[in-house]
């Protein structure tokens, strides 16, 4: 990259520094510049004061775009979270750097980052993530020094723990930026969730007619937080503030409720503002399309790193000639069966490529409501010729396989699992909008618990179009919750078929035939997966011999899926479990010693049973205190784990500190209301020798 001079020198200038060169020298550093990164999930542009929304209410944003450089037409490289950040961080497009979806797809080493390139710089590199889209494992934090994407429950989270509230990942980074002795040369990335759905803003943001708008204004607040800091911090003024959003969001306006399908305006277009250093630029407003490809180029552009780059910087006086900003998702493609779609936005004109194709003057038509393909046939020519030439350059690759247990966490923030994509000519998306809403609508239902309404809406669906990929995972969960595991079983068949053996599939037909205790025909579907993803077919293989209790078997499948990913917990802990059927227990504690040190060193989320199986086996050792120590640990994690409770209060008992321990069950009551709690309770009263408080509980709820 070529080093822009003449914002060079004016930043040296408002520096109180010289723009004059030595003989050694053919531009001179700049002063330190401090770099942040804001991205805010899910926002689009049209949602914003700023860009002219008359119902929002964004204080902070609005005091910031004072400060800060406009840019009226920014867009997103791809409609979901990790392609598109992916897109931010390296510089290039979804064909460049590889990743096509959510799942499936890792950041491969070879790309540099703008972590690594500023750490190579001797910057300090930091970053706090609120959603498990973004997680250590996909390669996006590639030269981070520190970077916490820890999710877990707390007050402040959602029901699910693979989201976090942004609040707590604003606290996470202020504490690494105002570390003592901290380096001014510093890049930090925030990224907030809001206003991500399912949209449940906190009160007073609740009271908002419209809740997404409301998730917006929470964003907003948990922003002007972070600014404030960076000002108490004596950071503000001197440094490059990015604030952008990954990606918007459908909200009905082409028949896609949120995002990921189509590549319309309301789902690429997104807010972008940049403060420069020294207020210089302060209230601009750039008019002509960037992309957020081009964040790469302008931080290193301000920090006066040499690098080349895939395209220009932001601050280019004169917007580079004839160029196309290419956007894309092959989101609908891996999901649904349906075609993928490709986006080119110039400087009035917006193409998508798509089977039935699509031109609209965005500038005079911001809703993208009137194709005027028609009318431009000479233009629909070269763009056809572009989208096509890209893609015979950089072919398609197929995702890999996807860890199951990523798969399930995925779900629970509304993402599918990936799926094989599929041959031939593919339905245009814009000609399944009925498909596309009684999908929706069948989600919505899944995730209240109205499972046979569920059942209801998808089974006739289906019937009608085979071909939806992913109708028939959502159908088969939906029938397993009803506990009708035959038809649960057939309706997965079916999408096997469908995806011409897809191995994701193979492995959850394997897991519920372990449920039927049909443990052959597990086998039979894990090692149709072995070729795909062996870490996780020789995962479920050793659940398979755990279940017949073959103790070799298990083993084997156990220690095979670990030479392939030394650090699975799942298989760590299937090792735990022979070891203690085995009757080793120092054995079974270095397995789960293990596990717990690879959560610690890759902040990962903490595993259900993992403490309180410690705590069992350090009992057997006679390791009172370490025992005790694991059982709390489990009660914090997993509250609702009335197993350790009951585990925690006899030991507690046991050391003569009777009253703790009824303590101990009263907060475990109070977390867990409910006959079981009761039940636990008394039994926990009568194991550690404590009648009168079993009677008086007894007596206290009447049973």
């Amino acid at each position: 990259m070529k080093l822009s001079t003449p914002f060079l020198c004016a930043l040296l200038f408002a520096f109180g520094l010289s723009c004059g060169k030595s003989e050694s020298e053919t531009d001179p550093p700049p002063a330190d510049v401090p770099v942040f990164i804001v991205s805010i999930d899910t926002l689009r542009s049209d949602r914003l004061p700023v860009y002219g929304y008359s119902r929002g209410s964004t204080p902070a944003v609005d005091a910031f775009r004072k400060d800060a450089i406009l840019f009226e037409h920014a867009y997103s490289q791809y409609p979901l979270t990790l392609p598109s950040h992916a897109s931010i961080f390296t510089g290039k497009p979804p064909y460049m750097h590889g990743i096509r979806n959510n799942l499936g797809y890792r950041l491969e080493p070879a790309h540099a980052t703008l972590a690594s390139v500023l750490k190579e710089n001797g910057y300090r590199t930091g970053g706090a993530v609120s959603s498990y889209v973004l997680r250590k494992d996909t390669g996006i934090a590639a030269g981070f020094d520190f970077y916490d994407d820890f999710m877990t429950h707390s007050p402040l989270e959602s029901a699910t723990s693979w989201q976090r509230d942004g609040e707590i990942s604003r606290q996470a980074l202020n504490k690494w930026i105002n570390a003592p002795g901290a380096d001014r040369r510093i890049f930090g990335f925030l990224h907030l969730y809001e206003p991500h759905s399912p949209y449940t803003p906190p009160a007073p943001y609740s009271e908002n007619a419209d809740p997404y708008d409301g998730e917006i204004s929470y964003s907003d607040a948990i922003v002007g937080r972070f600014l404030e800091e960076l000002k108490t911090a004596g950071l503000y003024d001197s440094s490059l503030i990015i604030i952008l959003s990954d990606h918007g969001e459908g909200l009905g306006d082409h028949g896609e409720k949120e995002h990921g399908i189509f590549v319309y305006r309301e789902s690429i277009q997104v807010p972008l503002l940049v403060k420069l250093p020294a207020g210089l630029r302060a209230g601009e407003s750039v008019s002509h399309p960037v992309a957020l490809t081009d964040v790469f180029s302008t931080i290193l552009d301000v920090t006066g790193i040499q690098q080349q780059t895939a395209g220009p910087s932001l601050l280019a006086a004169v917007p580079t000639e004839g160029r196309q900003i290419y956007s894309e998702s092959y989101y609908p493609r891996l999901q649904y069966g349906w075609s993928e779609l490709i986006s080119l936005v110039g400087p009035d004109l917006h193409y998508i490529h798509a089977p039935r194709v699509e031109m609209y003057r965005y500038r005079s038509d911001s809703a993208e409501k009137v194709n005027i393909a028609a009318e431009n046939r000479r233009q629909l020519v070269a763009l056809r010729q572009e989208v096509v030439k890209i893609a015979e350059t950089h072919p398609f690759a197929e995702p890999s396989l996807a860890d199951p247990e990523d798969v399930k966490k995925l779900a629970a923030l509304g993402y599918l699992g990936s799926t094989s994509s599929p041959d031939g000519a593919l339905p245009d998306p814009k000609d399944k909008l009925d498909v596309l809403r009684s999908f929706g609508s069948a989600n919505d239902l899944f995730r209240t618990g109205q499972h046979k309404r569920v059942v209801e809406i998808l089974e006739p669906m289906l019937r009608e179009n085979p071909d939806f990929i992913s109708g028939w995972g959502v159908l088969a969960q939906a029938q397993r919750k009803l506990g009708n595991r035959e038809a649960a079983l057939a309706t997965l068949k079916r999408q096997m078929t469908e995806t011409r053996g897809d191995a994701q599939v193979a492995l959850a037909i394997a897991e519920l035939l372990v449920e039927m205790k049909r443990y052959d025909e597990a086998r039979e579907h894990a090692l149709l997966a072995k070729d795909a993803g062996g870490a996780f077919a020789y995962e479920t293989l050793a659940m398979i011999a755990l279940a017949e209790n073959d103790l070799e078997a298990a083993e084997k499948a156990a220690n095979e899926s670990l030479a392939q990913e030394p650090d699975r917990i799942q298989a760590l802990m299937m090792l735990s479990q022979v070891r203690r059927l085995q009757n080793r227990p120092s054995d079974e504690l270095a397995m789960l010693d293990r596990a717990r040190d690879v959560i610690q060193r890759r902040s990962l989320p903490p595993v259900r049973d993992l403490e309180l199986r410690r705590g069992e086996t350090l009992l057997q050792s006679r390791r009172v205190p370490d025992a005790e120590r694991a059982f709390r640990a489990e009660t914090q994690a997993f509250p609702q784990n009335l197993r350790a409770w009951a585990m925690l209060s006899i030991i507690v008992g046991a050391q003569g500190r009777r009253p703790e321990a009824r303590a101990i069950l009263d907060e475990a009551m109070s977390r867990n209301p409910g006959r079981a709690s009761r039940e636990m309770a008394i039994q926990a009263l009568l194991e550690m020798q404590d009648p009168e408080g079993a009677q008086a509980l007894r007596a206290r709820f009447g049973s």
